[in-house]
């Protein structure tokens, strides 16, 4: 049911995704949701919360090797992440009109935003601003699949965006050294609502 009520969120956005929208793409009655959730903003909820934890987890935390700054743009832009991006973008407007919604993205915000100071070098002047940047970077590509008439190779929009991190984040590449990059020495987090 999740899935179903991501990729109809991605489809209609967080308003114009009613149980009926969801049951259908979930190949239930809608009746049935109600005996997992007690509503439909619960289950859009989770459903954020799963998306934010998905693309936390392809982000942050590498298959192989130690994550950047660079690469953690270049994630977003997974063409498996289409889903996701879709689904940040219509938890971020909904977030004006709902308070849980709002209170999520507080949470992620606050959770991650010491690790990604951990990947700045430690000459930055201003992390904590770098950081708010590197957010708003991150939700602008979001919405790369709502511009669709602007065609590109994907690898081409992937450099430039690596290429905007590095105009955006001098000095990305020297990072501190002994740390792990992303937590800086600590556990790395399984979930985008604790780091």
């Amino acid at each position: 049911m999740l899935e179903a009520a991501a990729a109809a969120c991605a489809e209609y956005g967080f308003d114009g995704s009613t149980l009926a929208r969801i049951a259908e793409k979930a190949d239930v009655h809608p009746t049935a949701i109600y005996n997992h959730y007690r509503s439909r903003e619960e289950l859009l909820y989770a459903a954020a919360v799963q998306a934010l934890d998905k693309i936390t987890a392809v982000a942050f935390e590498p298959p192989e090797g130690p994550r950047s700054v660079r690469t953690i743009a270049a994630a977003y832009l997974q063409p498996g992440m289409a889903q996701q991006r879709r689904l940040i973008a219509e938890i971020h407007v909904a977030s004006s009109r709902d308070p849980r919604l709002a209170e999520l993205l507080v949470e992620w915000h606050r959770a991650w935003a010491e690790p990604l100071i951990e990947l700045l070098a430690p000459t930055d002047p201003n992390p904590r601003a770098t950081v708010k940047v590197l957010y708003l970077l991150l939700l602008g590509l979001c919405h790369l699949d709502d511009v669709a008439d602007v065609r590109a190779n994907r690898s081409s929009v992937v450099e430039r965006a690596e290429r905007l991190v590095d105009v955006l984040v001098p000095g990305v590449d020297s990072r501190r050294e002994g740390t792990d990059p992303v937590t800086g020495g600590r556990p790395r987090a399984r979930s985008a609502r604790r780091p």
